[in-house]
């Protein structure tokens, strides 16, 4: 019988192979598609932040910054002694309406709790810091510039995870597991991320698509964080010398991943426009779309033992957070499966539990 036996190879696969191969386990990733063409990782933007609502993702994005500036030293392997995954650390910039305001400063206290290190200002003052910026309808904004948070190459991260786990001792297989009483293992962790619910059928984690854009404007910004205008639910970076935009508008039960080519034209460009002036003379040069994988219950992670099961523990419904929840959550698995609890940032709230009982613990901030 296998030892630990992880369905999904993707970064949260990969991360949880990682961390207990480090502690000396034998690990086995099944992964379907080793290829990770529909895999959510690959097709996200990359970014690592801190700011959340909740406590938990507050210090998973803290953690997921002191992981990855410490790859070259924790992922090099003799095959690639210098590992990077492309860091741009330009922080990130979150603007809120009136009608987010007071969330958001309730938000702050969490912030402040766990040493965040964010800055927030009043709209008014959003252009003495953010001059390329427009201020309307804003009432607040937060934001880092201390290089605390940014986005990262999301393949080589994964790259770099796989094959370090790889040389610790894991083993990454091809292969399409249907049912959780297929595998005979001492540890089973579920890692299928948008497919969760076609293995674990009580789990309401699903795949809900997201169009990214890829746009060009005479004026580049490169220092420019990666902004969220919560008024309009549409986001953007810098990415070269164009930009990356995501649209507000997600869909359950997509047939494929073409991009929803008319939200450019109807929705992101007037937002884009609408915040940033200079993006109104913006070229759409291409686009994409990906899976997030979505927890329909309350936008928040399901990470645990199940209760259903005596040896199965899961993680899983990101929605769109799993590159930069990765880290921690590889940690945080494999100190519940080698220890028995948390011993670094407790994760109860994110048991599996909450999820059989239909109990909501809503993370608002999801980009």
């Amino acid at each position: 019988m296998e030892d630990i036996i992880i369905i999904g190879g993707g970064i949260i696969g990969a991360s949880t192979a990682y961390f207990l191969s480090k502690e000396g386990r034998k690990v086995k990733v099944i992964e379907r598609d080793p290829s990770y063409k529909k895999a959510s990782f690959p097709l996200s933007l990359g970014g690592f932040r801190r700011q959340f609502f909740q406590k938990e993702n507050i210090l998973l994005g803290k953690f997921a910054k002191e992981f990855i500036f410490q790859i070259p030293d924790l992922l090099k392997t003799k095959n690639n002694p210098n590992p990077t995954a492309s860091m741009v650390p330009n922080g990130y910039l979150l603007l809120f309406g009136p009608e987010h305001a007071e969330e958001q400063y309730k938000a702050l206290e969490n912030h402040k709790a766990c040493e965040a290190g964010t800055k927030n200002i009043k709209g008014s003052e959003l252009t003495k810091v953010f001059p390329y910026v427009s201020d309307e309808g804003i009432e607040t904004a937060t934001y880092t510039d201390n290089k605390i948070e940014g986005w990262i190459d999301p393949h080589m991260f994964h790259n770099a995870l796989k094959s370090k786990a790889i040389e610790l001792g894991a083993e990454f297989v091809k292969g399409n597991v249907k049912s959780i009483s297929e595998i005979k293992a001492k540890t089973i962790v579920s890692a299928a991320g948008c497919w969760t619910n076609e293995l674990l059928e009580d789990i309401p984690v699903v795949p809900q698509k997201h169009t990214v854009f890829r746009v060009k404007c005479p004026k580049h910004i490169p220092e420019m964080p990666l902004t969220g205008d919560l008024t309009t639910g549409v986001y953007w970076r810098p990415e070269g010398q164009e930009y990356l935009a995501g649209s507000p508008n997600s869909k359950f039960d997509a047939k494929d991943l073409e991009p929803e080519w008319n939200d450019f034209e109807e929705l992101v460009w007037p937002a884009l426009a609408k915040r940033i002036p200079v993006f109104e003379e913006l070229k759409l040069t291409g686009g994409w779309a990906g899976y997030y994988d979505c927890n329909k219950l309350d936008n928040n992670a399901v990470v645990g033992k199940h209760p259903k099961y005596e040896n199965l523990y899961m993680a899983s419904g990101f929605t769109g957070r799993g590159l930069m929840q990765a880290p921690g959550i590889g940690r945080a698995l494999t100190e519940l499966i080698t220890t028995g609890s948390y011993q670094s940032i407790d994760l109860n709230c994110f048991a599996i539990d909450r999820v059989l009982k239909k109990t909501k613990r809503t993370e608002p901030y999801v980009l």
